[in-house]
């Protein structure tokens, strides 16, 4: 009796102790496979709708190629998107939703708007925020959590003069949003023209218009009309400046340099800038953009291509890294080399600013045509 009871003791124990390390392994394997959380503050919906929505599929396109590959280390990107329904109020209170529920390793968000609305917060609560297709210079400056993964306002406006001084242009007018975004660009472009002896007109409209009649009937004199807008004005401007037969060129910011746009009738011969994802002979932004259009039966544009490209940077910058908020920060801070859908990125040490190059550019017959 007394060796029975011992041997069923000693079976006890090894139970035990099986279920302990198997309940250790699990542990072990929870901890490490706990999702890297990612906030993400997103217009779905409002006139920011029409670029976002496409940065929001290129994101989680890119997502599920990390993720379908183990991840980061072992731990899947889980995206927190909110709809702030391009509005900075409630994009503000969004990210405080966030912050409080999930705590998320850092914050992504889109349009010089919201991101100068949330940038505070960032700031606040000690967390990264990368804001993505949002151009606004006063952005980042004096700041320490807030980086932007796209070019500045003074970069395109570059490429925008370059567009001008082709075409010889002397008379500018300048339609624009009334926000951070299009008040910004358009003094960068009026003061550049300016200073190569143009005139220039800048008038404006508020958010949410639908009706530009009246603002194009003062710029119909110009030799030319500049638009800094969304894509979502932009799409209605065009199709209001041919109503009313103006006779000039028109330009147009990067936000033109989207598929809905140049697909448009009214949109042909407008000239823009826009990145290199357009080049046919760049493969490796050809065969992402395949893999695009085969996911949602679209075409690949310069919004969806800053969602996607930003979620593969931190990809390869996470890797093997201590991931906290400091940590993030302090990866960003040394700088790095990329080469992605916009080809070669450099982004140097202390820079809170990481661009990728745009080229005068024309549509024509729905497509982009390089002006190099």
């Amino acid at each position: 009796m007394e060796l029975e009871k011992k041997s069923i003791l000693g079976i006890i124990g090894i139970i035990v102790i099986a279920i302990g390390v198997g309940s250790f392994i699990f542990f072990e394997e929870s901890v490490s496979r706990e999702s890297i959380k990612i906030g993400v503050t997103l217009s779905e919906t409002g006139p920011g709708s029409g670029s976002d929505i496409e940065i929001r599929d290129g994101m989680l396109m890119a997502v599920d190629e990390i993720n379908s590959r183990g991840g980061i280390d072992g731990r899947p990107i889980e995206l927190i998107i909110v709809d702030n329904e391009t509005n900075p109020e409630k994009a503000k209170k969004d990210f405080l939703e966030i912050e409080e529920t999930h705590a998320p390793l850092m914050y992504i968000s889109s349009l010089s708007t919201i991101s100068t609305a949330v940038s505070p917060l960032a700031e606040e609560h000690e967390v990264v925020l990368m804001a993505i297709y949002a151009s606004a210079t006063n952005l980042t400056v004096e700041k320490k959590w807030t980086y932007r993964y796209y070019p500045i306002s003074d970069v395109e406006a570059v490429a925008i003069l370059q567009n001008l001084d082709n075409l010889n242009i002397k008379n500018l007018g300048i339609l624009y949003q009334n926000d951070e975004f299009g008040r910004d660009m358009s003094n960068k472009v009026a003061t550049r023209f300016e200073n190569s002896e143009g005139t220039v007109t800048q008038e404006s409209f508020e958010p949410n218009a639908i009706d530009f009649k009246e603002n194009i009937a003062k710029l119909q004199n110009k030799d030319a009309i500049f638009l800094a807008a969304f894509p979502d004005y932009i799409e209605i401007i065009l199709k209001q400046l041919r109503e009313s037969n103006y006779s000039g060129e028109i330009l147009a910011v990067a936000d033109a340099a989207t598929p809905f746009v140049f697909n448009m009738p009214e949109a042909d011969g407008v000239y823009v800038v826009a990145p290199i994802i357009y080049d046919s002979n760049f493969l490796f932004a050809s065969k992402v953009s395949e893999n695009f259009e085969s996911r949602y039966n679209k075409e690949f544009g310069l919004t969806a291509a800053n969602g996607y490209d930003f979620i593969r940077i931190l990809d390869g910058l996470l890797e093997n890294e201590e991931l906290t908020r400091e940590n993030v920060k302090n990866i960003l801070d040394q700088g790095f080399s990329y080469s992605g859908v916009f080809g070669s990125i450099d982004a140097l040490p202390g820079e809170h600013d990481i661009a990728f190059p745009l080229f005068p550019s024309q549509i024509v017959n729905g497509e982009l045509e390089f002006r190099r």
